[in-house]
Formats: structure tokens, C-alpha cells, sequence
């Protein structure tokens, strides 16, 4: 080991980081858990890559995208799809009723970061955020008591109750930070430096997943193909790098008990005029805790759905339509921000 310690470098950077001098490097060599900290560290580059740098330190060969970006105007995302007039159009229909969108990093989790992040946005606006941080913690609760009843592979869980909980305290940490005040521009910051470890995205999968095996005979006719729940659940679910199908989302949301509205692209009407495709996801209690139901709707330039009467609640806006709500493109899932 002293030998390694010669030739290493005197400072070891790590993404986001503060450097690492060498004492501090082999401190936490036994648990690279610790020294990851959540953060990608490249200490093997890639064959035929140099990463050592003339100061002496290793760095990261190409920047990653941020998790989440700043707001940007709507309008702005028409040059996303210069060769795409269908497209631009339905972005401009968009911003009749959108002012502002937020990216997400594609990278296969990008609806479970928008989704919650924007429910921590939304939380810190709603005017009895306490009892909602309580209904959302009552909702964890019951997925808990799910989660037990269904059968683990080792292999995934050394001990899934423990692993639960755990994660859990980690959620309501942070739900109660942002319900006691924590300012959106600090939640912003946050959320560049990757406030939602892969540990919570993992987490909000693992919702699903519990939600769809607990309630197989509502979910089995939707899953594609020859596949069983477990499989779905294996192959669509749980990897961190697969997109979230329509029926996982519904799944989380209604585990969770949050309205949400998902405005698309790609899939729009075109007999009779452009047409943007929504889904509205809402459970039909104002306490969240009844069955949960989609309404699908079209709206164009010239016409709007009417509002849907869903009653109220801490995430129903004032005209009865979630106040979360997501644009999902064809290759991303990102934050709206209405007018």
C-alpha cells in the first residue's frame, strides 16, 4: 500500500467535489460507499482516455448534465425540433397555458426526479404543508406494510425491511425541510448538487413496484406481452435506466396518492385540427386514499377540456386540475410551469 501512496497524485477530484488529498483517500478506502458519497468517481478512465491532467489530479473525462436544469421559457424548447413542424406546434398550443419548462437528465429516471421534485416545489407552496408531509408519510406507511406481505430475492435485498425504512427516513427528512421552509431557491441549489440520491429515485421504483404486485388483478391486463407482474416489474421497474411506462407512473401516483397531470408530445390528435394529448392522474377522495382513475383528454388552439370536478385538496389547483404536472417528450419528462 505505501508503494501506491508514492506514485498517486497529491489531490483526487471528484465530481461536484472537493478535492481529496491522499491521507483523506486512503481514509476512506474500506468504504467506497463513502467515498462515492453519490457522486461518479473515475479512477479507471476509460482504455485509450487520459484523465490525469498536468496539475496532477484525476478528473472527470466529460461533464454530466445537471439533474435538473434552471426554468427556461417554453418557447424555447421549438428549437429542440427544427425539422419537426407537428411538434412545434403542439409546443406552441403548450404555451398558451405554460409559461416556463424545467429539463430533466435523461438517463432513464427523468419522470421519478421530475415528479418528485416537482411535489417538493409544490409542497413548499401549498398553505398546510405539515398535513400534507402527514398524508404522504401515512401513504409510505401503507406501501411499507405491502412492501412486508411480498416475497424479496436476497440477491436485491440483504434485508428489505431494514433497506425500507431506512430509505423511508430519508424521504420524510426531506419532505419536512422543504414543509418547514426551505426556500425554492435552496431547493433549486440542492437539486444541482443531486439532492435526490439514486437511493430515493430507487426508492419512488420500488413504490411502484410494491403498488403493482400488491394489486396484481388491476395491473396484469395492461402488461405487455407474455410477461407476469414479477417480470414486468424486474425488467420495466426496477433498473434505473429504463423510462417510466404509463403504467408505472400511474402505479407511483396512486401509491402515493398524488394528483398529476401529464401534458405529451408525439401523440397528438390530427383529424380536424392538432390536437395535444393529456392524462390526468387523481385519486377520487379528497384524502387520496380511494381508487385511483385516469381521465384522457384533447385540446387545440381554438378549444380546452373542461375543468375536470375532482373536489379539493393541498395539490388541486383553484380550477380542480393537479397542480403537478410534466410535459413528456418521445426522449424526456420534464417539470411545466403554468401561466
Amino acid at each position: 500500500m505505501s508503494g501506491q501512496k508514492k506514485n498517486l497524485p497529491h489531490g483526487i477530484v471528484r465530481h461536484d467535489s472537493v478535492l481529496l488529498n491522499k491521507n483523506e483517500y486512503f481514509s476512506l478506502w474500506k468504504n467506497w460507499n463513502q467515498l462515492l458519497d453519490g457522486k461518479r468517481t473515475y479512477l479507471r478512465p476509460p482504455r485509450g482516455r487520459r484523465v490525469l491532467s498536468v496539475s496532477g489530479v484525476f478528473r472527470r473525462p466529460l461533464a454530466r448534465p445537471w439533474a435538473l436544469e434552471f426554468q427556461e421559457p417554453l418557447l424555447d424548447l421549438v428549437e429542440d425540433y427544427p425539422d419537426n413542424d407537428t411538434v412545434q406546434e403542439m409546443i406552441k398550443i403548450l404555451c398558451q397555458r405554460y409559461v416556463h419548462f424545467k429539463r430533466t437528465r435523461g438517463d432513464g429516471s427523468c419522470f421519478y426526479r421530475a415528479f418528485f421534485f416537482s411535489y417538493l416545489e409544490n409542497l413548499g407552496q401549498i398553505q398546510d404543508s405539515q398535513a400534507e408531509v402527514t398524508r404522504l408519510m401515512e401513504h409510505v406507511a401503507v406501501s411499507r406494510e405491502n412492501f412486508c406481505r411480498l416475497k424479496w430475492d436476497k440477491a436485491y435485498f440483504l434485508n428489505p425491511e431494514e433497506y425500507f425504512s431506512s430509505v423511508a427516513s430519508e424521504l420524510n427528512h426531506l419532505v419536512n425541510s422543504v414543509a418547514n421552509g426551505l426556500s425554492s431557491d435552496e431547493l433549486q441549489k440542492r437539486s444541482l448538487q443531486e439532492m435526490m440520491p439514486l437511493r430515493v429515485i430507487s426508492f419512488l421504483r420500488l413504490l411502484a413496484e410494491t403498488e403493482i404486485r400488491t394489486r396484481i388483478d388491476d395491473y396484469n391486463p395492461f402488461i405487455p406481452g407474455k410477461m407476469n407482474v414479477n417480470q414486468y416489474c424486474w425488467k420495466e421497474v426496477r433498473p434505473l435506466d429504463v423510462k417510466a411506462s404509463a403504467l408505472a407512473m400511474r402505479a407511483l401516483t396512486y401509491a402515493l396518492g398524488i394528483p398529476l397531470r401529464l401534458e405529451t408530445l408525439g401523440e397528438g390528435l390530427t383529424a380536424g385540427g392538432l390536437q395535444v394529448k393529456r392524462l390526468d392522474f387523481f385519486p377520487r377522495s379528497e384524502s387520496g386514499k380511494g381508487a385511483f382513475h385516469i381521465v384522457r383528454s384533447y385540446w387545440s388552439s381554438t378549444t380546452t377540456p373542461e375543468p375536470l370536478e375532482i373536489g379539493s385538496g393541498n395539490l388541486i389547483s383553484s380550477d380542480g386540475t393537479p397542480l403537478l404536472t410534466l410535459l413528456c417528450r418521445p426522449d424526456n419528462c420534464d417539470i411545466l410551469y403554468r401561466k
